[in-house]
């Protein structure tokens, strides 16, 4: 019998964590093999609100709402709506794939397999940017489809929240409205009022944010990582703290990851596999520690409380994670290269987080759990969804006309 996921459906924030949990396994750059998750997304959250790892391209935040409007018009009844949806956005796939840009086509290998569509990979973002108003999940919204419509035509105020006696309007009142021929004919190319209302409803609903910093002043979006853009000087005092922060987490537990994923390629089978994996990994954390090495003064400095003080404020974060961090921190393994490859102390220290986490599943020591080891397991360093609100941003940009339309 294969292995299932089951959750109460109490919140959508519980289940939306879940879906993408079960999303990162299948992504070695945001596997969370050493449970620093809800830290990273604490940080993802307060630069990039609203984005997520698996969403592709600005232009379906418009898709998903144009669509179930187009329901409502149909006249299409709450028992029917789900499996209508599914319906148009497989439809939607089909015409993005007949465009000219395909990249970030949701579906584009899955096929009439995927199973998250993109109505549920952008709802949490569809809320965060207030163009979804509902604030339930996406299957409170289909019990109560027909209600929720009826109820949108009273009167708003001037950013469209409902006048009507608290009555809740599902979408927000100045939405442009969608191509005649919608989704035929679709395509990922914003129109400039396209372009200006997302990047009104960013700036509004999280002004506070990196992301609508650079809807408004960003000139590219050419960095590996955030706290490397080239306007880092410009950015907000606060967004300066929170990359502080974010840049020296990400690069010091950088080779945690990596030291993990050596002690796993010693384990595997003797032969060439073990051989390269192991003299990949040792070869990469030589980098790190001559990279850090330059970073060592920041690292010395970094007030941790205080880094804990803006996590802790945000979310929970539980006292073996904390130990974890600070012990890894005070053994300092950049300091040379014997201890972040072969220190016995350093390598405790995550063999016993890996069983703390994981207990009978944990790979090492356990040959037939490392049998589904792919050779590389959240090994890339923590950038906070940069990648995805990249290519948002780009989108945007080239909507407003220019600045850095660039893929």
């Amino acid at each position: 019998m294969p292995s299932t996921f089951t959750w109460l459906d109490h919140s959508e924030h519980d289940r939306r964590r879940v879906l993408e949990a079960v999303d990162r396994f299948k992504e070695t750059d945001t596997r969370d093999e050493l449970g620093l998750g809800a830290i990273r997304d604490t940080f993802a959250d307060l630069l990039f609100p609203g984005t997520s790892t698996i969403q592709t391209r600005a232009r379906y935040f418009l898709f998903v709402p144009w669509m179930y409007r187009q329901l409502h018009e149909k006249s299409v009844t709450k028992d029917k709506v789900a499996a209508r949806a599914r319906k148009e956005e497989i439809h939607l796939r089909d015409a993005l794939l007949e465009s000219a840009d395909t990249a970030g086509v949701l579906g584009k290998v899955a096929g009439a397999a995927l199973k998250r569509l993109p109505s549920n990979v952008y709802w949490q973002g569809l809320g965060a940017w207030k163009i979804r108003l509902y604030p339930g999940s996406q299957q409170e919204y289909h019990r109560y489809f027909e209600f929720l419509h009826t109820a949108a035509d009273g009167a708003r105020d001037d950013d469209g929240e409902s006048l009507d006696g608290g009555r809740v309007v599902p979408w927000h009142a100045y939405l442009p409205p969608a191509p005649d021929t919608f989704p035929e004919g679709a395509d990922f190319e914003l129109r400039p009022d396209e372009a200006r209302y997302l990047a009104e409803r960013i700036c509004f609903s999280a002004r506070q944010s990196l992301l609508a910093f650079l809807v408004l002043r960003g000139k590219t979006v050419e960095a590996p990582y955030p706290w490397a853009h080239p306007q880092r000087a410009e950015f907000p005092a606060h967004i300066q703290d929170i990359l502080h922060h974010s840049q020296l987490l990400a690069e010091s537990m950088h080779g945690a990851a990596l030291l993990y994923n050596l002690m796993l390629a010693e384990e595997l089978p003797a032969g060439p596999r073990r051989d390269e994996r192991t003299t990949t990994f040792r070869e990469e954390l030589e980098t790190w520690v001559t990279e850090l090495r330059a970073r060592s003064d920041a690292l010395s400095h970094w007030k941790r409380s205080e880094f804990w003080l803006l996590v802790q404020q945000r979310t929970h974060v539980s006292g073996a994670t904390h130990r974890f961090v600070e012990q890894w921190q005070e053994y300092a393994p950049w300091q040379s290269v014997h201890r972040a490859t072969d220190d016995v102390s350093v390598r405790r220290l995550l063999r016993d987080r890996e069983r703390q986490l994981k207990g009978a599943r944990a790979r090492l020591g356990n040959p037939r759990a490392l049998e589904l080891w792919n050779g590389a397991s959240g090994v890339d360093r923590i950038s906070y969804r940069w990648h995805s609100a990249a290519r948002i941003l780009m989108d945007i940009h080239a909507g407003l006309g220019g600045r850095d339309a660039r893929a």
